[in-house]
């Protein structure tokens, strides 16, 4: 975390922000460049969009995004949407603030403990896919798109450039519900199984916003912390190393 829907309901939260006027901007050398965002001082919020993990802050001057790694929290006005994430922390120590955007005499800062998050100027969003809620056919049109891929089921869905958001909850969670082996080979997938993968994921995305983010699903942090078994067929969950990621899932049901 936070995937694409930590940085949703980021989104949400900087929308309060829109119609005001950028009066300072501050960064932490390890995560923007303060020069470059300078540009942005004075300049008027004209919305607050977000392709996957990407948080974008349009204004004339430039667009500011803002992506927070896996430790980075949001606090607006000294209320944090997400109170804590299961890798980071619950503190909101200043010490912590990498970003700090003063707005109309009010405060947005990214809190972050291990300086993952980062700022940047006008990002170049070519080379991200389409987006986790663009719906089951955008989903399954860019599945098929790449369904040459040898590469693992996971590493597909885990990939930015095929579908923005995907982070490693949503993708075991995904794989889960779609009984699915994570180190599957995608290639392997007819058309008619990337199409079910594909509402699998709309499903799931939906799911998981409407429970309050990529940590609440069968395969969240609660299972990987304590271990349990499939409530589908009572297996033991496994755990596993795909796409360079820890991965969790059920050996019986998932194939």
């Amino acid at each position: 975390m936070p995937e694409g829907l930590e940085a949703e309901i980021y989104r949400r939260a900087g929308e309060h922000l829109v119609g005001g006027r950028i009066e300072g901007i501050t960064v932490d050398p390890a995560c923007g460049d303060a020069r470059s965002l300078a540009v942005l001082v004075g300049a008027q919020i004209e919305s607050v969009r977000r392709i996957g993990k990407l948080v974008l802050v349009d204004t004339a001057a430039g667009v500011l995004g803002m992506h927070f790694g896996m430790t980075g929290r949001l606090v607006v006005d000294g209320s944090a949407p997400i109170e804590a994430l299961e890798y980071g922390s619950a503190r909101d120590d200043p010490r912590w603030d990498r970003l700090v955007l003063v707005v109309d005499g009010r405060m947005a800062r990214v809190n972050d403990p291990r300086r993952w998050s980062r700022h940047t100027l006008d990002p170049d969003l070519s080379r991200l896919g389409v987006d986790i809620f663009a719906g089951a056919r955008a989903l399954r049109l860019r599945l098929d798109a790449v369904s040459h891929r040898s590469t693992s089921t996971k590493a597909v869905l885990l990939d930015q450039s095929v579908i923005a958001g995907i982070g490693n909850l949503i993708a075991d969670e995904v794989l889960f519900i779609a009984g699915i082996d994570p180190a599957r080979s995608f290639c392997s997938h007819d058309q008619p199984a990337r199409a079910e993968l594909a509402r699998v994921i709309s499903r799931v995305v939906r799911r998981l916003d409407r429970l309050g983010g990529s940590h609440m699903g069968v395969t969240g942090p609660a299972m990987r912390s304590a271990g349990g078994s499939c409530p589908n067929d009572g297996a033991a969950f496994a755990r596993s190393e795909v796409a360079g990621r820890t991965t969790f899932w059920c050996p019986v049901h998932q194939r």
